[in-house]
């Protein structure tokens, strides 16, 4: 079995999705490339390569999901796979048969936070017919709006519901795309530690999930970019209070002409800048080299 799974991008309701609240959410146009394959030898092989397709895992278990073989697999990832593995069993007892190959390769950078995690889910439960919200719940933590995006062909409206979350396909193209750019700040951010302060903090109120629901809505019908860019400052500043933080924009880049919105777990991976003909050069000159213009970044 072939599977392919896009990446994520989260623009709007960040860390408040946990909650329940309505989250817009884009689908990349590069994900991961998954080949299942069902065997006899009484073992599960696990193969993963990155971009330039160096193998960064490469580990054997046994029915067991004990390790029989690993080479220059770091021991955190092993034991997150094994976890997931058992897991999985919990959910569906004997989902390996006698044994499985599992292979996958990235199409983008590990260190891009595009979801090379909630790819694996989304592909783990096409292969083996397993609700990947209940095993992304039962392992890692999240909202699981990364798993919808991932089979998704464009943009979506994603809510919280248990594991059947509500998932809404709608249009988010719009007429000044050519002005937004995604540029990667040079360091990965830690989703899971992310998520685990945040559920850590006083739940936002109900008039705060109320502002951010309808800026997102706001946001997903916005015509003009002077009016995006307002919408854009004031889901910052929402969400800056919620989880005690100051926007980044007011911290490293309180010079740009335009409007920066962070993505998805505040302080790492990708912001978005929506601005004008000298954007990709201001954020180079910064130190910013990997500036993608959003046409060639989501998936329309």
């Amino acid at each position: 079995m072939d599977i392919y799974s896009h990446g994520k991008i989260l623009l709007t309701a960040e860390y408040a999705v946990l909650n329940g609240v309505t989250a817009l959410a884009l689908p990349t146009k590069k994900g991961q490339h998954f080949t299942l394959e069902h065997t006899q030898d009484q073992k599960i092989v696990w193969q993963s390569f990155d971009v330039q397709g160096k193998k960064w895992i490469d580990v054997v278990f046994d029915l067991d999901f004990h390790v029989v073989t690993q080479t220059e697999t770091e021991e955190k990832i092993i034991e997150t796979l094994q976890n997931i593995l058992r897991e999985m069993a919990i959910l569906q007892p004997n989902f390996y048969g006698n044994g499985f190959s599992f292979v996958s390769r990235l199409e983008f950078e590990r260190s891009w936070g595009l979801g090379s995690s909630s790819t694996l889910f989304h592909a783990l439960g096409k292969g083996f017919s397993i609700n990947p919200y209940q095993l992304l719940e039962a392992t890692m933590g999240g909202s699981g709006y990364d798993i919808a995006a991932a089979e998704a062909e464009g943009a979506i409206l994603y809510q919280r519901n248990g594991h059947q979350p509500k998932i809404q396909n709608v249009s988010f193209m719009p007429a000044f795309a050519e002005n937004l750019f995604f540029i990667h700040l040079n360091q990965k951010q830690d989703s899971g530690k992310a998520v685990a302060a945040y559920n850590k903090r006083k739940a936002p109120d109900s008039a705060t999930q109320k502002t951010l629901e309808v800026l997102g809505q706001e946001i997903l019908l916005v015509e003009e970019q002077d009016e995006f860019n307002a919408l854009v400052k004031t889901h910052e500043e929402v969400i800056g209070k919620l989880i005690g933080q100051t926007p980044i924009q007011e911290r490293l880049f309180p010079d740009f002409n335009g409007q920066i919105k962070s993505l998805g777990a505040w302080g790492g991976d990708f912001i978005l800048a929506s601005g004008g003909e000298n954007t990709v050069d201001y954020f180079k000159d910064k130190g910013y080299t990997t500036v993608i213009p959003y046409r060639e970044f989501i998936l329309k």
